[in-house]
């Protein structure tokens, strides 16, 4: 008798119904929750790619990285500029310093009262033109001793501060 019960139980379309509900809604539920096991952070991938770079004698590709100044000055910018404000690229918050054209003069021996005056002259120029010619009139004096190669990625380097300070001013 119970054996017919579940014949006719399972011959009952409602029933087969209920069924496929049910398998659909399960694997709808595995689906939302994702695949169980760890996930790999982007920073072990790249500690293990090392490690192997390390292993086959290759030389290592060392990730960028920037510098905490470089970081909170991002963030301080872009929060300045959501509330419509201008940082101030003069008063401090950004010190010449750390602009990659002041550091590419330090590197080079530059002083900074040196750096300073390009960086100062870089923002009261209109044309890219202009800007290449600071860098050619600093390289003149005595100071500055630096090789062709050098003069001219300094030259793009200005060229670049200023387009960045260029974009800053326009927003």
């Amino acid at each position: 008798m119970q054996i017919d019960f579940i014949l006719t139980l399972f011959s009952q379309p409602l029933f087969i119904l209920l069924v496929i509900l049910l398998v659909v809604a399960v694997a709808c539920a595995r689906l939302a929750l994702g695949p169980k096991g760890p996930k790999e952070i982007p920073l072990a991938r790249r500690l293990r790619k090392m490690r192997s770079q390390i292993d086959k004698g290759r030389e290592i590709e060392l990730p960028p990285v920037r510098s905490r100044q470089e970081i909170v000055t991002e963030i301080f910018s872009s929060q300045m500029s959501t509330l419509g404000l201008t940082p101030s690229t003069e008063g401090g918050h950004v010190p010449v310093s750390y602009t990659p054209l002041s550091r590419f003069l330090r590197e080079r021996g530059v002083s900074d009262e040196i750096a300073s005056a390009i960086l100062d002259g870089l923002m009261e120029e209109d044309t890219e033109d202009a800007v290449r010619n600071i860098i050619d009139v600093a390289t003149a004096t005595p100071e500055m001793q630096l090789g062709p190669k050098d003069i001219e990625k300094a030259r793009e380097l200005a060229v670049q501060e200023w387009k960045n300070l260029r974009g800053r001013d326009s927003e």
